[in-house]
């Protein structure tokens, strides 16, 4: 779900985005002009949650994301969302949800672990019999099957990419503008 667009270098925020009551709480509550801080704290929920290509951040995993946010957006790693930032990551989370982004979120999950597993072989531990706890055999095996594992989460994420992108673009497949929304024309106070 696109939130905000960069157009010209600056931040424009979806005004039909703002229409969610989560969202339209944290617009409301910054009373500045130019509206930095709920820009960031909205860059933050789309940046960490967004499984989209366009996610300059999706690289990361979620742990080492949340870190780098917080130092980008926010300039310190300690930084904590309030209780109304939480509501928002909370309905953000809620209206991207599918089966799929769920199946792809435990399975990203699964993954980061076997990378920390294939981190920690060490051919030199042993165990307490002195036998080595980890095998060239078994080493070999897991790394002919992890690139057939790589291969189903990548088309897992594509699947998820097109079904995100399939939801913001009208029936002729075009993508639906951020003012092109007929019941965005009222003043809805925002």
């Amino acid at each position: 779900m696109r939130i905000f667009d960069i157009v010209s270098g600056e931040v424009v925020v979806d005004p039909s985005r703002l229409i969610i009551p989560e969202f339209k709480t944290l617009w409301q509550r910054d009373k500045s002009k130019d509206k930095q801080k709920v820009t960031k704290e909205l860059a933050y929920i789309v940046f960490s949650f967004d499984l989209s290509a366009d996610n300059p951040y999706r690289g990361y995993s979620e742990y080492e994301r949340d870190i780098v946010l917080k130092k980008d957006l926010f300039n310190d790693a300690n930084w904590v969302p309030d209780e109304k930032l939480v509501a928002a990551i909370d309905k953000f989370k809620k209206l991207m949800e599918t089966t799929n982004t769920r199946v792809l979120l435990g399975a990203k999950k699964a993954a980061e672990e076997l990378a920390k597993w294939f981190e920690q072989v060490d051919f030199s531990k042993l165990d307490s019999y002195g036998k080595p706890i980890f095998s060239a055999t078994e080493l070999a095996r897991n790394l002919k099957e992890v690139g057939s594992i790589v291969k189903s989460l990548s088309q897992l994420e594509e699947m998820v990419r097109r079904e995100q992108v399939d939801k913001t673009q009208t029936r002729g497949g075009t993508d639906i503008g951020m003012y092109e929304i007929p019941s965005l024309t009222g003043d809805y106070g925002l």
